[in-house]
């Protein structure tokens, strides 16, 4: 009889337009991929980046230009690109060309865990919006994404013309902020331990490996 495998609770908050979120999770799922003894439960916990972003997003060439200093956004990409390499994930910076409006994403991936494909509808996000460039604020991209993962793309669209979960998900946020997160990601192990930032599938792995031997 093979010995029960250790069981440890992960909540990862998170915004789909934060790259660094992007990195992390997929980081994070390849380390408890490496752990087949380990029985991860990953949860995510939404954060929402900017909470009084326009719905209609913003330009992301006027956002940046606005928002950073030239030469700090180039070491800032640089360092996304290395991360993303360590991590062994796809990345594609220059391909966005909106800062979106993540409510309505979040929306869709709250519908989508009660179907048990919660995973599913983030990877198929992180992947439309940092992958192929496309408006994740958008309605019909996140039908598109709803489609791909067999989520009724007619429900989902005619949920995300009115106002279904917002309040919920504006909620979920505040909660996330009471608790103390003030950015993301921030990964909490059993409750406990805590990882700040993205990180790569090695730290990851062993900050799972402490919260195994914990027990």
């Amino acid at each position: 009889m093979s010995a029960p495998a250790h069981r440890i609770a992960i909540d990862f908050f998170a915004d789909v337009s934060c790259p660094w979120c992007y990195v992390g999770w997929e980081a994070l799922k390849r380390a408890a991929e490496a752990r087949p003894g380990l029985s991860v439960s990953l949860a995510w916990r939404n954060f929402l980046l900017n909470p009084d972003m326009p719905r209609e997003g913003y330009d992301a060439r006027d956002y940046f230009q606005k928002k950073f200093d030239p030469e700090r956004l180039k070491a800032t990409h640089a360092a996304l690109m290395a991360a993303a390499d360590a991590a062994g994930v796809p990345l594609n910076l220059d391909k966005r060309t909106r800062i979106p409006n993540t409510i309505d994403a979040h929306r869709v991936i709250h519908w989508a865990a009660g179907q048990g494909l919660a995973e599913a509808a983030i990877d198929g996000i992180f992947a439309a919006h940092w992958v192929e460039g496309r408006d994740i604020g958008d309605a019909g991209v996140l039908v598109d994404v709803a489609r791909e993962i067999d989520l009724d793309p007619e429900l989902v669209g005619r949920l995300l013309s009115g106002d279904a979960d917002r309040d919920a998900i504006l909620a979920l946020h505040a909660k996330a902020v009471q608790f103390g997160v003030s950015g993301v990601p921030v990964t909490i192990l059993n409750g406990a331990a805590l990882v700040m930032g993205a990180e790569t599938p090695e730290k990851y792995g062993r900050a799972l490996d402490a919260a195994a031997g914990a027990h």
